[in-house]
């Protein structure tokens, strides 16, 4: 039996927990963890890898005896642990996932099983879902060849209960006893310090997913068992923290696989295994990729369905025959298509699709298109009473299924797919005001996702105001409702400059509606008007415009510059300090015509310019009303022409 290398120490366990944008759920897991180790000494550390939903904050607040590493960016699962891991003193160490929670007795079972068990390095409990059912990777084998290709063919999950096919999750195993294991679950697993340390933690070539496996398997190439304990249980949340990652989580879970058979098993069994990993991983993906396709488009394909029924109900009726349905064709595909795209042209798109309002216009119209087809073009339509007894069919079918699925299955199931999730900027009184209406009345559309601010001062702001567009991408945002009087109109300018290259809608809820300036559209709710704000400058073609001329414009003139420089004397040139601005314009850092580069980075509206709008005007000094008013100008009118010309005209100034 194996010894531990330093068996005394003053310290129990050391809890190591990797933080990603779980906050809430962090926080949970601190409270449940307070609860289990009253008895034990035990040390905790918390290693936040960048999260911009408040975590650092709610740590310092509310668990200030936790250690806190705040990392600059997130590192990945394994790097982070083993930061944690180089300080932990306790005798045995808890990796543990901030999205679980645990009993009151699990440090303590855990802890007596592996005093009485020296010869396990590592130790799993019993993991349930939230739903209480089981989670099949708290007990797994390593993918062996022989072990991957029944799960990938599905094979596992057709025959749970066959030790040939269910390996890979042990399927066939009886949950409640104990036994040992290839590997356990990342989210729980309880070791022997001075083992996983004198393995190095682990191997941070791994990101995110294979990590565990890896360890496990290293814990038993040192001559130690990996052990499943079911005597205690955790409930674990899976997926929240991999939810906020930015990428995609089907991808990288395929590729740890890969990584872990390359790296320790034999070139012979790993091309096999390798390549039915492989197989796999295209084999999800096309079903993934599919399945989404599918899901976006439900809304689209059912209507194209209920139109060629009715066109085909509508020829029953009038020739009592089906096989005319087989004479109407291309007819039916072409009425359908123009059906659809007139509903879509009224707006039922994306979050709208089950709009029943804006359906019933969009039939109305197709139907007055498909009419003069039918009407006025004879040699490409059939039957005026087929197209008539059609139209009033498919008038009751397209916005007929909407309606009872709100009337029925929506309210059944409390779905909310389709609203338009709203993170609100401003946590004061009225931008409170304006997320209680969101929320009593889901029927405008919107789902309040809460709020970024200054501070996380209010207990649902999930971000402050310099990460919203991480959060945007985290959270699948929609809209960003900004609350005018809580926050400056250069922030707001801000916030818009930071999301111009992101698919969101920006709303003002403004002070007074006169000060808006730009393309707008007003929305009220329940008394408060909503300003959907839109500039020119960050219209897809005219950003494209600038940004092209920006990158073909710098190109050139540091070509140019460098000629009579020559490449050795460049930095000592008359020309040298433009060098530098040029390089910035070329990276997209400034532009040529954009804000003052001398205000202040919290007052510019846009990114800094060598010349602009600004610069035009005489005076020597312009104040931030005047500032404001002409930035807007600017941004609200903006075109490439508008760009020539201030250029232009500066340069006429200058010489």
């Amino acid at each position: 039996m194996k010894q531990d290398i330093n068996p005394i120490m003053d310290i129990d366990l050391s809890i190591i927990i990797v933080s990603y944008n779980v906050r809430d759920l962090l926080k949970q897991c601190l409270l449940s963890i307070n609860n289990a180790c009253k008895s034990l000494t035990v040390e905790i550390f918390v290693v936040d890898n960048r999260s911009v939903d408040g975590t650092p904050d709610m740590i310092h607040k509310d668990f200030p005896h936790v250690h806190l590493i705040a990392n600059s960016e997130n590192l990945g699962f394994g790097k982070a642990n083993n930061q944690a891991l180089k300080s932990a003193q306790g005798k045995y160490t808890l990796f543990l996932n901030p999205d679980t929670i645990i009993r009151e007795d699990t440090l303590v079972v855990m802890m007596q099983f592996m005093e009485t068990h020296p010869e396990t390095g590592v130790a799993g409990c019993k993991i349930l879902n939230i739903d209480g059912s089981l989670q099949l990777a708290c007990r797994r084998s390593f993918p062996r060849p022989s072990v991957a290709i029944f799960k990938m063919l599905g094979l596992s999950a057709l025959f749970p209960k066959s030790s040939v096919f269910a390996k890979y999750n042990l399927t066939y195993l009886d949950p409640d006893k104990c036994y040992p294991v290839d590997a356990v679950s990342g989210s729980f697993m309880f070791c022997r310090t001075s083992l996983v340390k004198s393995l190095n933690g682990f191997d941070e070539r791994f990101f995110m997913y294979g990590e565990d496996l890896d360890l496990c398997y290293r814990v038993k190439q040192a001559g130690y068992q990996v052990t499943y304990v079911p005597d205690t249980t955790i409930v674990h949340y899976k997926g929240e923290s991999s939810k906020s990652a930015p990428f995609d989580n089907l991808i990288a879970f395929y590729r740890a696989m890969d990584q872990f058979v390359r790296k320790h098993f034999h070139p012979r069994k790993w091309i096999l295994s390798v390549l039915v990993l492989r197989l796999g991983i295209l084999f999800h993906l096309m079903l993934h990729f599919i399945g989404k396709i599918l899901y976006k488009l439900r809304a689209p394909l059912l209507d194209i369905f209920l139109i060629v029924i009715a066109h085909a109900l509508a020829l029953v009726i009038r020739f009592r025959d089906f096989s005319w349905f087989f004479k109407y064709q291309p007819i039916i595909p072409l009425y359908a298509m123009i059906y659809l795209g007139s509903i879509l042209a009224l707006g039922t798109l994306g979050n709208r699709k089950f709009d029943y309002t804006r359906t019933f216009g969009g039939v109305i119209l197709g139907g007055l298109i498909n009419g003069c087809i039918t009407f006025f073009i004879p040699p490409i339509a059939h039957s005026r009473l087929v197209f008539i007894i059609a139209f009033l069919l498919t008038l009751l079918f397209l916005p007929g299924w909407r309606l009872i699925y709100h009337i029925f299955l929506r309210k059944r199931t409390d779905d909310t797919s389709t609203l338009r999730k709203a993170l609100i900027v401003g946590a004061g009184e009225k931008g409170q005001q304006l997320a209680k209406t969101l929320t009593e009345h889901p029927e405008t559309g919107y789902l309040f996702v809460g709020f970024a601010d200054h501070t996380f001062n209010h207990p649902q702001t999930i971000s402050k105001i310099n990460d919203i567009p991480e959060t945007v991408r985290m959270k699948h945002i929609d809209d960003i409702i900004i609350v005018l009087n809580e926050i400056q109109s250069s922030e707001m300018m801000q916030i818009m400059n930071h999301l111009q290259s992101i698919p969101v809608n920006i709303k003002i809820v403004p002070e007074n509606i006169d000060t808006i300036y730009g393309k707008t559209h007003l929305e009220n709710i329940d008394d408060i008007a909503m300003v959907d704000v839109q500039f020119n400058i960050y219209q897809p073609v005219p950003a494209f415009l600038k940004r092209f001329f920006d990158i073909v414009g710098s190109s050139l003139l540091l070509i140019l510059l460098a000629i009579p420089a020559g490449l050795s004397r460049i930095f000592n040139s008359p020309f040298s300090k433009w060098y530098g601005k040029l390089l910035l314009i070329l990276k997209g850092d400034w532009t040529f015509v954009g804000d003052d580069a001398t205000v202040p980075d919290k007052k510019k509206y846009y990114k800094p310019g060598l010349t602009g709008i600004l610069q035009l005007e005489k005076s020597e000094s312009i104040t931030a009303e005047e500032h404001e008013r002409y930035m807007t100008f600017y941004m609200r009118n903006y075109s490439i022409m508008m760009d020539i010309e201030i250029l232009v005209k500066r340069l006429s100034g200058i010489w």
